[in-house]
């Protein structure tokens, strides 16, 4: 099997191809992951094994070869009537069995072809959500930094005002306490940082392209608005449904064949013996054949028939629970994206205004118009407006995220795609 991995641009809800930064970034760390994962490679071999599994079950057994000498007297010599006796045979399926090993090849293949879609689409996923994780840290860090840079300059005004006596000491003890807590919050908000940015790294190693700030938004305005076209028919075609799907076909075809060999396989044998001449006769050689048909009787085969129709039920019972999960996780996934989107349409009539509120407090502030206390509370109402917008995106993506990889929508959220090419069996 010849698997590349295609670097294709990332569709827009318009259709037009875009290649922007913030998309290249996310892709690059998706295809680092493709190309090293362990969790993605232990997959595929299992897939592979599950194939092999397949035709094996299919097959009716291996062939053999046997000699036989007879005839030896003490100390390993040759008795005068010495026989040795070569056999070659092999099972074999019977004709009406052939359609069965046939559909469970079949099963199978579409089943692991499938799997294979489905788990490349689950690791794009997943480093698409340590990215979005780690993309909300970096821009939080950058509200907060900008704050404290924001404290820095007004404790040093506050500073110099002290020395001029126009303010009291206790009016910079307090402006200095808001600088430590910020500076207290930007130091956890780093340690989060290292912690995401390890996580992602887990997936896709020194591969991985980091986000930076400003990506989050960037992504929410790239990506599909409307979640409408979004059904339970999208679900049941995508690659993660498609395989669960794949798999009670699978377990149903295995059913239908150990069914009709569990009393065992039918076997051919060819067998040639060779005797010696003895007292004046002459040797000879003798070929013969021996057929042996199982008999359906036994308490094996009829477990083994259990067995197969009890896995043909818990497939089937997975199969319909996997339907039900991923219904209601549409649903979800839909009503948590549509919060997000109604949390960033109410912010938005604000995040335009808040350069030009935070510049004119810091100037009232600067002419001592207003109090450090009125000053704090201000920027701190701004920042809390711009934390929201983030946890908004955050929120909004990681429900992209959850829907595209279900479906295999790319407009919902850029996946890595993935040409596969294998060789025919």
């Amino acid at each position: 099997m010849v698997v590349a991995l295609a670097t294709m641009g990332w569709l827009s809800p318009a259709g037009s191809e875009t290649s922007s930064d913030t998309v290249e970034r996310l892709l690059a760390s998706q295809r680092a992951a493709l190309e090293s994962a362990p969790v993605l490679a232990a997959r595929l071999q299992e897939l592979t094994a599950a194939e092999a599994a397949a035709r094996s079950v299919r097959g009716a057994g291996t062939p053999y070869v046997e000699w036989q000498s007879e005839g030896f007297e003490s100390g390993f010599d040759r008795a005068p009537n010495a026989q040795d006796t070569l056999r070659l045979g092999t099972p074999f399926n019977y004709p009406w069995n052939w359609g069965e090993g046939r559909r469970l090849e079949d099963a199978t293949v579409l089943w692991t072809g499938a799997g294979r879609e489905a788990a490349r689409l689950e690791l794009a996923a997943e480093v698409g959500r340590r990215w979005i994780d780690l993309a909300a840290a970096t821009d939080r860090i950058d509200v907060i930094g900008q704050r404290l840079e924001r404290l820095d300059d007004a404790l040093n005004l506050q500073e110099a005002k002290f020395q001029l006596g126009e303010v009291a000491g206790t009016d910079v003890a307090q402006l200095d306490l808001e600088h430590v807590r910020e500076s207290s919050r930007l130091a956890d908000l780093e340690g989060q940082a290292r912690g995401l940015r390890a996580k992602l790294q887990e997936l896709c190693g020194n591969g991985c392209v980091e986000p930076v700030g400003g990506d989050l938004e960037e992504l929410v305005a790239l990506s599909a608005a409307s979640h409408d076209g979004i059904t339970g028919a999208s679900v049941e075609a995508g690659a993660p449904y498609r395989s669960v799907l794949g798999e009670a076909e699978a377990a149903r075809a295995r059913a239908d064949l150990v069914s009709a060999t569990a009393f065992g396989r039918p076997a051919v044998e060819a067998e040639w013996e060779q005797f010696p001449s003895l007292e004046g006769l002459p040797g000879y050689d003798a070929w013969g054949f021996r057929l042996s048909v199982p008999l359906p009787i036994g308490s094996a085969g009829r477990q083994l028939r259990s067995a197969a129709r009890a896995e043909v039920g818990a497939a089937e019972s997975n199969l319909e629970v996997a339907r039900r999960r991923y219904l209601q996780q549409i649903e979800s996934e839909v009503a948590a994206a549509q919060g997000a989107r109604r949390r960033l349409s109410a912010l938005g009539t604000v995040l335009d205004d808040l350069e030009r509120v935070e510049h004119s407090l810091s100037q009232q502030f600067r002419l001592g118009a207003i109090r450090y206390l009125v000053y704090i509370d201000g920027l701190s109402r701004l920042d809390d407006v711009r934390l929201e917008a983030i946890d908004a995106r955050s929120q909004l993506l990681q429900s992209r995220v959850e829907l595209a990889s279900m479906t295999g929508d790319t407009s919902l959220f850029p996946l890595e795609v993935v040409a596969q090419e294998e060789d025919p069996r």
